[in-house]
C-alpha cells in the first residue's frame, strides 16, 4: 500500500521555494554575456562529446594548442564559438573579445597559465572593468 505523506502546514504568506530560489541573482543586469553563465556551461562544453560539425577547421583567432588539456579547454571555447556566440547578440566590452582572448591565451600560454589568464578575464568581463582599462585588454606576452 501506497502512503500518502504528509505535508507540513505553513503560515499565511509562505510559499514553498525552490533549491534553485536566487541563485542567478548575479545574472540580474547580464542577461546574455554574464561571467557566471560563461562559467557554467565551460565544463559542461567539456565533458559533452564533441558535436560533428564543431572543431571543423581552424580557428581564424589562433592555431589548436599542443597539449592535451590544452586542446580540450581550446575544443570547448570553439565550440562556444561556433555553437552558442551566433546565437547570442555581442556584448563583450572588450577588445578582443573574451572568446577570442581565451584561444589565443590557451595557444599562447597552455592550460594552466593560459586557463588562469582565461578565468581572470571572465571574472573582470563588465563594463565597470573595461571602461578603467580602455576597453583594451590583449592577451599577456
Amino acid at each position: 500500500m501506497a502512503r500518502a505523506r504528509k505535508k507540513r502546514s505553513r503560515g499565511e504568506g509562505e510559499e514553498e521555494e525552490g533549491c534553485c530560489v536566487g541563485t542567478l541573482d548575479t545574472c540580474v543586469g547580464y542577461q546574455f554575456c554574464c561571467p557566471a553563465r560563461w562559467l557554467t556551461i565551460l565544463p559542461l562544453l567539456v565533458l559533452r562529446p564533441p558535436a560533428a560539425t564543431a572543431g571543423k577547421g581552424a580557428d581564424p583567432a589562433a592555431p589548436r594548442p599542443a597539449g592535451r588539456t590544452a586542446s580540450a579547454l581550446y575544443e570547448a571555447v570553439r565550440r562556444y564559438r561556433v555553437k552558442v556566440s551566433p546565437t547570442r547578440p555581442a556584448c563583450c566590452p572588450y577588445t578582443p573579445s573574451c572568446s577570442t582572448y581565451a584561444v589565443k591565451a590557451l595557444h599562447r600560454h597552455g592550460a594552466l597559465r593560459g586557463g588562469r589568464l582565461v578565468l581572470g578575464r571572465l571574472l573582470r568581463c563588465r563594463p565597470g572593468a573595461a571602461r578603467r582599462r580602455g576597453f583594451q585588454d590583449p592577451v599577456p606576452g
